[in-house]
């Protein structure tokens, strides 16, 4: 009797643990403010000059196959590197996106290393810290 006790009381909390899992929150907690990335929610993928998203940044809706042409502004976030161009200078990131994944590369048109940001997720770059030369949405 003993046994059935300690295999029935065993059922139960494994039963227990699963419907907690079932019903526990995502892993990924939304780590974006909403005026973070420019305000804009569920489209920008942002990019900034300093770790931590501080200093001068940028946004991007589209896909840049060559971040060349394109330089840091005053976000509000600090003034450091404003005026830079973002190629080969940014080190964190800010994906505001629900859905879609952004990556960044190291190469123009989307070659070599890369750092992939989650939706609605926010980091510092570490593949392409200040080597960042293209991004794409998948």
């Amino acid at each position: 009797m003993r046994f059935r006790t300690s295999a029935l009381t065993a059922a139960l909390a494994a039963a227990g643990a699963l419907g907690m899992l079932a019903t526990a929150a995502p892993a990924q907690a939304d780590s974006i403010p909403d005026g973070l990335c420019g305000g804009v929610i569920d489209v920008d993928y942002c990019l900034w000059y300093n770790s931590n998203q501080a200093g001068g940044w940028t946004a991007t809706y589209d896909n840049e196959p060559n971040w060349a042409n394109h330089f840091f502004t005053n976000g509000g976030q600090g003034s450091n590197g404003v005026g830079m161009p973002v190629k080969n200078n940014a080190a964190s990131y800010a994906n505001s996106h629900d859905s879609k994944t952004g990556v960044s590369y190291f190469n123009q048109n989307y070659g070599g290393a890369s750092d992939v940001a989650p939706p609605r997720d926010k980091g510092n770059l570490s593949n392409t810290y200040n080597d960042n030369a293209s991004f794409r949405w998948r």
